[in-house]
């Protein structure tokens, strides 16, 4: 497309001289599209080279272009509304801009916006307007970008709306920009009633201090950080939340912007709690059944009890088996409680002396304790000990002890065994 003037007005502007020459050097090189439109014969009078790029319409002699070819470029939905355009323009003051959008497609083929503005530049004698003159600007990408923008609010939107997190971001004042509906509801606050009032405002004092020094640490390391945090509701009592607080920047937002979502952990904790606690009653009564199966007490006749036990005596199991055994002998009623050791590897001073302490403790309950089952190794290393044996009867196997127990029954007149 040629760079030159493309009306007979605007030769006709460069014939008035340097000043109408000017002007229309202005009109040409205008980075606008510009026109100028004759409502009443509807031609356009005069186009610059940005509204020839454009539309791609127009030559050298446009004088007699009709608007035809203008009209051609609009989108087919969008020319009823350029008739009331038209209209609106046939009535206007001097003056007065009226604008629209129109959908159009440009030189280059692919479909374009454009912010149409027109105004009164010469009128007939009936008073309406004659000549009116039309700027246009690009406004594809813009668009492109609003819907782009409204897009991507409409989700943010929807995301604060229906998350089950609490959302928020307060700036440096603690003075709230955005709250979503969770926040709002479980504060018990009005919907959007949030935005502008401070932590002080909806929060009880005695977290507010809290909160504030939770947002500080953010703005002071510049750093996201996630914790748990303990928060009074209005009604339900004290809740449990998990929060992750981040710095906030970009075009627009204060400086010291933090935003912050908290999810309710409450239920999460107690189930947790829950847990540990079955878990504990598991291992309490995993090791009572272990204690009853290291200290297993036998009744083998009325008033007789046999204890067997194997593997090492420490001190904490003597303890234990002392303890079962003075159970078992108040529980039954025994008279003779037999304690076999065949299968204890070692008996240290120690475990020895507690088994003496279990012999007398019997003996206070009116019962006698039966050793048996003492290997030659375990005798020897209790001789070499100096341990005192006074009193507590000793058999070779635990036959033999059973067999002593039964005769000693029998001797006072109580049942045999069956």
């Amino acid at each position: 497309m040629k760079d030159t003037p493309v009306s007979s007005s605007s030769r006709a502007a460069r014939a008035k001289g340097p000043e109408g020459a000017l002007v229309e050097r202005i009109f040409d090189v205008a980075p606008t599209p510009l026109c100028v439109l004759d409502l009443r014969d509807r031609r356009i009078v005069a186009c610059n080279r940005a509204f020839v790029r454009a539309l791609g319409i127009g030559d050298d002699a446009t004088e007699e272009l009709g608007w035809e070819p203008l009209l051609s470029r609009i989108h087919p939905e969008d020319l009823g509304a350029s008739a009331v355009y038209v209209e609106q323009l046939r009535a206007a003051r001097d003056g007065e801009p009226i604008g629209c959008s129109l959908r159009a497609q440009g030189a280059g083929g692919g479909g374009r916006v454009f912010a149409v503005r027109c105004v009164v530049l010469a009128r007939g004698d009936d008073g309406e307007a004659h000549q009116v003159l039309v700027s246009a600007e690009d406004i594809t990408e813009r668009g492109r970008r609003e819907v782009e923008l409204q897009k991507n609010e409409a989700l943010l939107q929807a995301f604060l709306e229906h998350m089950p997190a609490m959302m928020f971001a307060k700036d440096r004042d603690s003075r709230y920009i955005v709250a979503n509906a969770q926040f709002e509801r479980f504060l018990g606050l009005a919907p959007r009633s949030v935005p502008g009032k401070r932590d002080h405002d909806i929060l009880s004092e005695d977290i507010v201090a809290q909160v504030k020094a939770a947002d500080d640490q953010v703005r002071n390391t510049g750093l996201a950080t996630g914790f748990e945090e303990i928060v009074p509701h209005p009604t339900e009592g004290v809740r449990m939340f998990y929060s992750v607080k981040f710095p906030v920047h970009g075009p627009g937002i204060p400086e010291g912007t933090v935003g912050g979502a908290a999810i309710d952990i409450t239920a999460l904790k107690q189930a947790e709690a829950e847990r540990q606690e079955a878990q504990l009653a598991i291992i309490t009564a995993q090791q009572a059944t272990i204690r009853e199966l290291a200290t297993p007490l036998l009744p083998i006749a009325d008033g007789v009890l046999v204890m067997p036990l194997i593997g090492t005596l420490d001190p904490e199991r003597a303890s234990r088996i002392i303890e079962a055994l003075l159970e078992g002998v108040s529980a039954h009623q025994a008279t003779i409680a037999i304690i076999d050791i065949t299968g204890v590897r070692s008996v240290d001073a120690q475990v020895a002396e507690v088994l003496l302490q279990a012999a007398r403790a019997v003996r206070l309950l009116g019962a006698r304790v039966v050793l048996t089952g003492i290997q030659p190794a375990i005798a020897r290393m209790l001789v070499d000990l100096g341990v005192d044996w006074q009193g507590l009867v000793t058999e070779a196997t635990l036959r033999g002890g059973i067999d002593y127990a039964l005769r000693t029954r029998e001797r006072r007149g109580g049942p045999l065994a069956g």
